[in-house]
């Protein structure tokens, strides 16, 4: 892994660790919940060297804060779909689950296990707001007059509408 002078991650590969091809969400992940919290996890790292990158970089040049933009674009886009794939995996084997009957002990509780996997994989999208404020916020006081694209306000309005659907 190379980084700049200044020990940062170079826009190239943050962009790479936005996308994390290397990292494939599966529905096997999506019910073993230290598996996918660790993806999560390494997902949200992004976050975390945008932020850093941003603290100690000029980001006047609009160049540098459309790339950062769509680096940040990106990831939120990717940890959307991967906690979205995951709602719906557990949703459906919910779903097989009360439709096979709960007669038995060990059908109540697997039904019940399936269904704080769900609770906690949502709380997911509650965590992925704060990330994702907090690395806007560190975005706009430093990009202060780059205007963000309307179909990503459409994106981030779709997402809070989700989330109003999705609840339990």
């Amino acid at each position: 892994m190379s980084y700049s002078d200044k020990g940062l991650a170079t826009l190239e590969e943050l962009e790479a660790r936005a996308r994390a091809d290397d990292i494939e969400m599966s529905a096997r992940m999506c019910v073993d919940m230290s598996r996918f919290k660790a993806v999560v996890k390494q997902l949200r790292r992004v976050d975390d060297n945008i932020i850093l990158r941003m603290n100690n970089t000029n980001t006047a040049a609009a160049g540098e804060c459309l790339a950062v933009f769509q680096i940040l674009q990106t990831a939120y886009r990717r940890r959307e779909h991967d906690i979205g794939m995951c709602l719906g995996v557990l949703d459906r084997r919910i779903s097989d689950a009360e439709e096979a009957g709960s007669g038995d002990g060990g059908g109540r509780a697997r039904l019940f296990s399936l269904k704080t996997q769900r609770d906690w994989v949502a709380s997911e999208r509650g965590v992925e707001d704060i990330v994702r404020r907090r690395s806007l916020d560190v975005f706009r006081s430093r990009c202060q007059f780059f205007e963000p694209p309307p179909e990503f306000d459409d994106f981030l309005n779709r997402r809070g509408e989700y989330e109003e659907r999705e609840t339990p």
